[in-house]
C-alpha cells in the first residue's frame, strides 16, 4: 500500500509564520526564526490578508500582535497544525508495523494476487490502525494454501427463529459428524448462529473439503427439510436454519475466532465448550466489553485441544456420505 505522508509544519506556510507572530509578539522575531527577512515575511502576511479579505496583524512601536480575526485565523491553523502531526505520527507508526502484514501469493484466474497474513501481535495491531474492525480467514494456513486444515458449518437461522432450534441444530451436526470418526469445536458467530468447526489433517484439496461438507449438509436437509436449507436465498430459508458449506471452497472465508464484528455492541466471534449450549448464551452474547471477564473466569480455553486434534477425511467417510471421486 502506498502513502503519501501529510504536509508538516513547514508547509503550513505563512500560517504557522503566523503562529509565530502570536507566539513571539515581533514580526521581525518570527521572520529570524523562519529563516526569511522581515521584508519577506511581511509580504507573505500581506499576501495572505488579501486572500482573506481580513487583517490578521496589527503593527506598534512595542511589537505586532494579532487582530481578533488573525486570532481566529491562527486557532485554526493551530488545529490544522496539530492534525497533520498527529496523521504523520500514525502514518509513520503504520508504516513501522506494515513488515507484521505478511503477504502470501496467491494463484487465482491466471494471475498472482497479493493476500494479507498475520502471526503476531505487531501484526493484529497492524490491521487495527488499517481500520480492520473483522477478520475473515480461509480455511488454510499460508504455508500449504492448497490444503486446508479447517473447515466450517455455519448455522444461520431466519429471523425470529428460536434459538432453541440453532442449538439443536448444533447438537444434532455434532453427533452426526462424530458418528462419522470427526471430532468437531464450537464458537458463536457474533451475530445470530453458530459455527460447528473441524480441525483436519492437511491431506485434502479444497474441492474434496467442499464435497465432503455439502454432502453432511445435503443429508440434514434431507432428513429435515422443513428445519434446514442449504440454498442461500433468504426466500427459502423462512422458517429453517442455512446451514452454509460454502464457506470451504477454495477462496471463501469465515470470520475468526476472537474476532471483532462491526455490528452495533461490538459482539466477538467467541469459541464455546458444547456444554455452554445448556445455559443462556447466544450468538452474540459475548462482546469486547464483557469477553475480557469470561476469559480470565474460564478454567480452560474451550479450543485447548483443537490443534491436537488429529482427524482427516477418509475414503470410508467419503463413502458413508455418498461422496464420489
Amino acid at each position: 500500500m502506498v502513502m503519501s505522508l501529510p504536509a508538516r509544519v513547514s508547509d503550513l506556510m505563512p500560517f504557522d509564520l503566523l503562529l509565530s507572530v502570536a507566539r513571539l509578539g515581533s514580526l521581525g522575531l518570527a521572520a529570524a526564526e523562519h529563516g526569511i527577512s522581515q521584508p519577506a515575511a511581511s509580504t507573505r502576511i500581506r499576501r495572505l490578508e488579501r486572500q482573506l479579505g481580513v487583517p490578521l496583524i496589527e503593527r506598534s512601536p512595542r511589537g505586532s500582535h494579532l487582530t481578533p480575526d488573525g486570532e481566529l485565523v491562527a486557532g485554526w491553523a493551530q488545529a490544522a497544525v496539530d492534525a497533520a502531526a498527529a496523521l504523520d505520527a500514525g502514518v509513520t507508526s503504520l508504516r513501522a508495523h506494515s513488515d507484521a502484514v505478511l503477504r502470501v501469493a496467491v494463484e487465482e484466474g491466471g494471475k498472482t494476487v497479493q493476500y494479507g497474513a498475520v502471526d503476531s501481535l505487531a501484526g493484529l495491531i497492524s490491521l487495527v490502525q488499517m481500520g480492520a474492525l473483522e477478520l475473515h480467514v480461509w480455511g488454510a494456513h499460508r504455508d500449504q494454501i492448497e490444503r486446508p486444515d479447517y473447515a466450517v458449518f455455519d448455522l444461520d437461522p431466519d429471523v425470529g427463529l428460536a434459538w432453541e432450534r440453532v442449538v439443536e441444530a448444533a447438537v444434532g451436526l455434532r453427533d452426526l459428524l462424530a458418528e462419522t470418526g470427526l471430532r468437531s469445536f464450537l464458537k458463536t458467530t457474533g451475530g445470530k448462529g453458530l459455527h460447528v468447526v473441524l480441525p483436519l489433517a492437511r491431506r485434502t484439496g479444497w474441492d474434496e473439503l467442499k464435497a465432503f461438507t455439502r454432502a453432511v449438509v445435503d443429508g440434514m436437509v434431507a432428513s429435515h427439510p422443513d428445519r434446514f436449507t442449504s440454498n442461500p436465498l433468504k426466500a427459502r430459508r423462512r422458517g429453517r436454519i442455512f446451514v452454509d458449506y460454502l464457506r470451504n471452497g477454495r477462496g471463501a472465508t469465515s470470520i475468526a475466532a476472537y474476532s471483532t464484528r462491526s455490528r452495533p455492541g461490538a459482539p466477538v466471534s467467541t469459541p464455546l465448550a458444547w456444554e455452554e449450549l445448556d445455559g443462556d448464551v447466544r450468538g452474540d452474547t459475548y462482546t469486547i466489553e464483557n469477553l475480557p471477564e469470561r476469559l480470565e473466569s474460564l478454567a480452560a480455553d474451550p479450543w485447548h485441544e483443537l490443534s491436537a486434534v488429529k482427524q482427516s477425511i477418509t475414503a470410508a467417510m467419503k463413502r458413508r456420505w455418498g461422496v464420489t471421486g
